[in-house]
């Protein structure tokens, strides 16, 4: 029993449509099992269209009650988001032998996998086809946030970030109804075998390097029209930086070969605050992140 959620946070709303491009496939194609599907986990935080029910404009993510995340498994006279969680709990969550977490970062990082250091979370995440798998060096551990709800209780799950909050993205869509499709055959939900493994470009483990491209001075990045997950040599051009003290342009290059895990100005908190994504760079501001591969 496959249990796919999505909104846990409000602003992250992509898996909402690949669940609903995704039904009708379940509904077509599921040869065993069940396959659960709540598009809207966390209906409070999605009508605040931000990241939970209490955050306000430009407020960074909440923690505790301000954040579902921290109130797994739940409790039925506790705070909102904790009789929220409750419900799901005790509906959908005890029912499920496995889970896929749909959430979303910011626009300037790459779709990935985010599995605990566990082999067999690890091919269950593989199965997805997403562009990245980030591999999280932790111990096991009890309680919050949801994919260790499963985890912890010998049931397979992993968390996943799509690319774009606050946004519908068909690149990101089409990525997400491949993965389930992916993951629902890997389990035997469905007939035949998970499709575009290859595709799978940047497994990071922490054993290969990732290199940071950083500002070397003031000004405006212009990009060069590449995107996350791309390709490229060292040496490529990544795009400009324009200084507005010297009006000197800037040619920012590629630091090896690699793919971008990153792309493009941004600081701490472009998930929730427009001037945290503005294209000027201070000096030291990344421009780029490459998953080095030579």
């Amino acid at each position: 029993c496959l249990l796919t959620t999505a909104a846990l946070h409000g602003c992250e709303v992509i898996g909402c449509e690949v669940m609903r491009r995704f039904c009708p496939i379940a509904a077509e194609k599921l040869v065993k099992g069940k396959i659960l599907l709540l598009p809207f986990s966390n209906p409070p935080a999605l009508w605040n269209r931000r990241h939970n029910v209490y955050a306000t404009a430009n407020e960074p993510k909440g923690h505790g009650k301000d954040n579902i995340q921290g109130s797994w498994p739940g409790n039925p006279e506790g705070h909102e988001m904790e009789q929220l969680a409750y419900i799901i709990n005790e509906n959908l969550v005890k029912r499920a032998t496995h889970n896929i977490d749909m959430h979303c970062w910011s626009r300037f990082t790459v779709a990935t996998a985010v599995p605990d250091n566990n082999k067999e979370q690890i091919e269950f995440a593989r199965a997805s086809a997403l562009p990245a798998i980030k591999v999280i060096p932790r111990a096991p551990r009890q309680g919050p946030p949801l994919h260790n709800i499963f985890n912890s209780t010998g049931r397979l799950a992993f968390p996943m970030e799509f690319s774009g909050q606050y946004m519908l993205s068909e690149k990101e869509v089409k990525l997400g109804v491949r993965m389930l499709d992916n993951c629902s055959r890997y389990l035997g939900l469905f007939d035949g075998e998970p499709e575009g493994l290859e595709d799978t470009v940047i497994f990071d483990d922490g054993s290969k390097e990732m290199v940071t491209v950083s500002a070397s001075e003031n000004g405006l990045f212009v990009e060069n029209g590449l995107s996350v997950g791309d390709r490229v040599m060292k040496g490529d051009l990544l795009g400009t930086l324009f200084s507005d003290s010297t009006l000197d342009v800037i040619e920012i290059k590629a630091p090896a070969d690699g793919y971008l895990y990153s792309y493009g100005c941004h600081r701490r908190n472009a998930d929730v605050d427009l001037a945290a994504q503005h294209p000027y760079a201070d000096k030291g501001d990344t421009l780029a992140i490459v998953f080095k591969t030579s």
